[in-house]
């Protein structure tokens, strides 16, 4: 089983990618932020890290930024926001995927299947 952290300050949407996530057969982990996020890294070693870019403490950039140089860089990052993306920025950070909010399941699981495959 395929584990996966998911990083959102936002506790409904979270809860909710979780849910959505465990229900398409993922064994999945949840931080508040990017700080905690680097620590829960360390802690799951998961599969794949689903990331919001726009939070508090520590934000996506400054997460994939911490990630990027860390013994764990080898883990796809794929990035959740409602905030427009340069295409730019996206390949710069070395991220596996761009979700933009609002978005639909088969649109989650099949990025995260695409992610993890690659």
């Amino acid at each position: 089983m395929d584990k996966i952290l998911v990083i959102d300050d936002e506790n409904n949407l979270r809860e909710t990618l979780s849910a959505l996530l465990t229900h398409g057969g993922f064994k999945v982990y949840e931080a508040k932020d990017g700080e905690q996020g680097i620590e829960k890294v360390k802690q799951t070693e998961p599969d794949l890290i689903i990331c919001d870019i726009m939070m508090p403490v520590l934000d996506g950039y400054g997460f994939l930024k911490k990630h990027g140089k860390s013994i764990y860089s080898h883990i796809p990052v794929l990035l959740i926001s409602a905030k427009a993306e340069e295409q730019d920025e996206v390949v710069r950070l070395g991220i596996k995927g761009y979700l933009r909010k609002p978005f639909k399941y088969n649109e989650l699981i099949a990025k995260v299947n695409r992610a993890l495959t690659k």
